[in-house]
This record gives C-alpha cells, sequence and structure tokens, in this order.
C-alpha cells in the first residue's frame, strides 16, 4: 500500500496530514520567532559586567565545574537573570539586579544560571522543543513538556542552594528580584488612573 492508494481510499486522511503539517509549521513559526527575540536580547543594550562582579561570575563558573566558555553581559532589556544559547552561551544579569541586590544574593542567581549551562538544559530544550513541534496534537507531550521544565528549574535551584549554602539566602534572592520586576508605569496612580 502506498502513500497516494492510502490518500485515495481514505480521503479524510489528506485532511488529517494538512491539519498536521499546519500545525506543524505554526509551531516552527513560532520557535523561529522566539529564536529571533532571544538572540536579540543578547546583541541589543548589552554592556560588560563591572569587573569585579565579572571575576566573581568566572570564579563561580569553575566552582560549578562549568567548562565551557561563558559571557557575562549586563542587560537593561531582562528582569531576571537568563542564559542565552547552546553554542555559545550567554548569562544576561538585569542591570536592576546589579543595583538592587546583595553581592551573595546575586551570586546565588548566577549560580542557578550556570546551573542550567552545566546541565545542558538549552540542548534538552530544543531536543523537547522538536517534539512538541512534531507531537503538538497529543495532550501527554504537553503535560510531560511542562513537569521537564518544572523539574529543570527545581534541579537548578538545588544546585545553586547546595553551591551559596544558604535556601535562606536563595529564597530572599528570588523574593527580591521578583518584588523588583513591575514597571513603575504600570502601579495605580493616586488619582484613580
Amino acid at each position: 500500500v502506498t502513500m497516494q492508494g492510502l490518500l485515495t481510499s481514505w480521503p479524510w486522511m489528506s485532511w488529517l496530514v494538512l491539519c498536521w503539517f499546519t500545525g506543524m509549521a505554526a509551531l516552527s513559526l513560532r520557535a523561529l520567532a522566539g529564536w529571533w527575540m532571544v538572540e536579540s536580547l543578547r546583541r541589543r543594550d548589552t554592556m560588560a559586567l563591572p569587573p569585579e562582579l565579572l571575576a566573581r561570575c568566572h570564579a563561580l563558573k569553575n566552582q560549578l565545574a562549568v567548562t565551557r566558555s561563558v559571557r557575562f553581559l549586563q542587560s537593561a532589556r531582562v528582569g531576571v537573570p537568563v542564559v542565552i544559547g547552546w553554542f555559545r552561551p550567554a548569562i544576561l544579569v538585569p542591570a536592576a539586579a546589579i543595583a538592587g541586590l546583595s553581592p551573595q544574593q546575586l551570586e546565588a542567581l548566577i549560580q542557578h544560571e550556570l546551573a542550567h549551562i552545566r546541565r545542558h538544559d538549552a540542548l534538552i530544550n530544543l531536543v523537547q522543543l522538536a517534539v512538541e513541534t512534531v507531537l503538538f496534537y497529543h495532550p501527554a507531550v504537553w503535560h510531560v513538556s511542562r513537569r521537564i521544565r518544572i523539574e529543570r528549574e527545581n534541579c537548578c535551584d538545588d544546585l545553586a542552594v547546595s553551591g551559596c549554602g544558604d535556601t535562606v539566602l536563595y529564597v530572599e534572592a528570588l523574593t527580591a528580584l521578583e518584588a523588583g520586576r513591575l514597571p513603575p508605569g504600570l502601579v495605580l496612580a493616586a488619582h484613580g488612573g
């Protein structure tokens, strides 16, 4: 039985195949747009970290046994520290976090991002994205994918806590970072506007 024979004997199969290709194309475009947006974060509005913080970042990288070359950049466009890229990983540190967090809190957050690099999470995320794109129609794929993302973050949290040695410090860093994420323009005005 050939594919052409199968499609002509069951005409509804051609609609299913068309729907599947349409879904794959839409999710592929979504992934491409996400990649472009992430790459623009790396290239726009970034600057070098202060020398003392950069030296500490490299010491943390060695402490976590990360062997890959990692760029550490300051960014005004991100609200939380983030890892970008797998081939050439870069950690973007928000300018507000550098100014608003204690050095120990900032180090704990950077250790979390270094843990993502150490665990090759960007590569795993690419494989996960490919599976989601091909098998987008199956609810179990989305459920398992969500659980993987949650557990990935939990693993990196555990590595960051073991690196800084203080769970309370790490939680305070996350809380302080989250408290500072609301842009001033979204605060309720005194006159009710």
